[in-house]
């Protein structure tokens, strides 16, 4: 599951629609996944691993490296 767990940034569901010869045949939902990685982070003086977007991964100020 891509879920960031600094600012919760989930999976989003969009429905997309089929033409086939210029008429619609149905509407499909489908998912994007957002751009989630695994990386160390310094949480007090102990190294963990976390699930974090890469929106958050430029915000410099929310994970110390």
């Amino acid at each position: 599951m891509a879920k960031c767990e600094i600012c919760g940034k989930d999976q989003l569901r969009a429905s997309t629609l089929s033409y086939r010869s210029s008429q619609m045949t149905r509407r499909t939902l489908t998912h994007k996944k957002s751009n989630v990685q695994r990386i160390t982070v310094m949480e007090g003086a102990t190294p963990t691993k976390k699930y974090v977007c890469t929106k958050c991964m430029k915000n410099k100020d929310l994970i110390k490296v």
